[in-house]
Order: C-alpha cells, then structure tokens, then sequence
C-alpha cells in the first residue's frame, strides 16, 4: 500500500536481454548470455538430437529444425510473463542452455540446463550453475532448486561441486537447491 491507501503497482518485469546483458557483464567470459533467437535453431535441434541430452531432459519425438524455430518463438511469450526464463550460452554458436520455471508464489526457480556435447569436461557446466545463480538474483528470488534423475551422476557431481547442497525429497529424483544470499 502507498500513503495514500492505494495497492502499489507490480513493477514490469525486465525485458531479459536487459537481464542477460547484465549477466554477460557478470558471469560471462568467452561466451554470451542471451534469450533464444531463431538464428540458433540449428544448435537447439543438435541439442534435441544429442542421446545425452535426451536421456535426461524433455526434448520432442520428432526434431525439426520448424519445431525448434517454433520452440524458440514460444519462448518470447514465456520470458516476457517470467513464468519461464530460458537463456543460452553462445561463443558464437550454442553452449547450452539454462532454463527457469518460475513460482512467483514462493519466489523460486526450478533450474533445468544442459550442455552441447563439445563442452562437456571443460568446466562449462560450472558456468551454467553460476548464470542461474545470476539469473537468481537478476530476478530476486529466494532461490533454486535442481531435480536430479539419481542416475545423472555428472550432473549430481556438478551440483555438489559447487556447494548446492541437497535436500530432502518424496519424489524420485534428487533435489539440489541454491538459496540467493541477496534476495
């Protein structure tokens, strides 16, 4: 409420190439934080393609590079309500991804990333953890959680490694969770 009585307004969410420019500043190094554009559909349909990608992520029965234009495109409408954040890393082509489903209720994210196979082992997916980090922040939520399929060794190595700690859960995967200390 304002001095007058009246409910404050929502501040507009940012637009997210506002919100990746400032992380490209802050975690960013040889790559670039930015939203998905059309023009890296051919690097997403890799990734759609890529058996380790989807052995742990949701990726289409069929992959085209038309759905992934499509998905691209749908992106813009989800980012822009900040009910689902999906940026990508590119040097120029495509890193990987980080991806937010956002509960504004609770004022978390529940991060999903992957990496393209050609920076698997070379510390990228450090680099992915730390532009959720900042996105966490970017967008003042309490915090994140990962969901762990429990046989994704690499990607529960990887959360632990940089101090995600784990959490108790009912479901079967395993839950990691980073809480921003800047909310």
């Amino acid at each position: 409420m304002n001095d007058a009585g009246a409910p404050e307004a929502t501040p507009a969410p940012r637009p997210l190439s506002e919100v990746c420019a400032s992380l490209s500043t802050r975690v960013a190094r040889a790559y670039a934080v930015e939203p998905w554009r059309v023009e890296l559909a051919p690097g997403l349909l890799d990734a759609w393609t890529d058996p380790e990608i989807a052995r742990w992520n949701p990726v289409p029965p069929e992959p085209s590079l038309e759905l992934a234009e499509k998905w691209i495109r749908s992106t813009e409408t989800q980012n822009e309500a900040s009910i689902g954040i999906d940026v990508v890393l590119t040097n120029p082509g495509v890193i990987g991804e980080v991806g937010l489903q956002i509960d504004p209720v609770h004022s978390i994210g529940e991060v999903g990333f992957w990496l393209a196979a050609a920076h698997r082992g070379i510390g990228m997916g450090a680099a992915l953890l730390h532009v959720a980090e900042a996105l966490c922040a970017e967008l003042e939520l309490q915090g994140l959680v990962a969901l762990v399929d429990p046989a994704n060794s690499a990607a529960i190595a990887l959360l632990s490694s940089q101090g995600w700690p784990e959490i108790p859960t009912k479901s079967d995967r395993q839950a990691f969770v980073y809480r921003n200390p800047a909310p």
